[in-house]
């Protein structure tokens, strides 16, 4: 394996670590800020206690490529 292939495997191991960490951080944000909002009792009114947290455990952070926001704020799905 020559130095410029093992500088890509590399590369591509340290971006996938830090995908998957700004995802995991993202979800727990997100989890937080609905457990924090005016939804959550209504949530636990409607399901449960467990029910809320199971339906709280599909609400995840996603990282897509092209999805960052340009200089006015929107993203280029807005557009």
């Amino acid at each position: 394996m020559g130095k410029g292939k093992r500088n890509r495997t590399r590369r591509r191991e340290e971006e996938s670590d830090f995908r998957t960490r700004a995802e995991e951080v993202l979800t727990q944000n997100f989890q937080q800020q609905i457990r924090n909002s005016e939804f959550w009792p209504r949530m636990v009114a409607e399901f449960g206690e467990q029910g809320a947290e199971e339906l709280l455990k599909q609400c995840k952070g996603e990282l897509r490529p092209g999805a960052m926001p340009n200089e006015t704020g929107d993203s280029p799905a807005d557009i």
